[in-house]
């Protein structure tokens, strides 16, 4: 369900071609009907990326990730405080979770319980 910018989305900040190995959170988004953007980042700082990436995101959500963490972030959090930092090494449910929670972040209603 990538979409472009011109519709509310969670904006995905990815760094290098590592969008592939987080293919459960994105589904996980996709699963909770919340459309999702991806760009290229150039940066090295995950939670730096993610909060960026939530202050160009109109629903206030990003997501920024590199080959081995993933990091969601909220815009009126602190940039060093994220509210969400996976290890690749974790397991496809606790993924999955981490992208229902993104979405359900933006939706207003309580997370689901991850299991890593």
């Amino acid at each position: 369900m990538e979409s472009n910018l011109s519709a509310p989305a969670i904006v995905i900040f990815a760094q290098g071609d590592c969008t592939s190995l987080w293919n459960d959170v994105l589904l996980g988004i996709e699963e909770e009907g919340i459309p999702f953007v991806i760009r290229e980042c150039h940066s090295t700082d995950i939670i730096h990326s993610a909060w960026l990436a939530a202050c160009q995101s109109p629903l206030l959500v990003g997501i920024g990730c590199n080959r081995e963490t993933l990091v969601v972030h909220y815009k009126n959090l602190p940039t060093s405080a994220p509210l969400f930092t996976l290890m690749y090494q974790q397991d496809s449910h606790a993924r999955r979770s981490i992208g229902n929670n993104a979405a359900r972040l933006v939706k207003g209603i309580p997370f689901r319980e991850c299991h890593s």
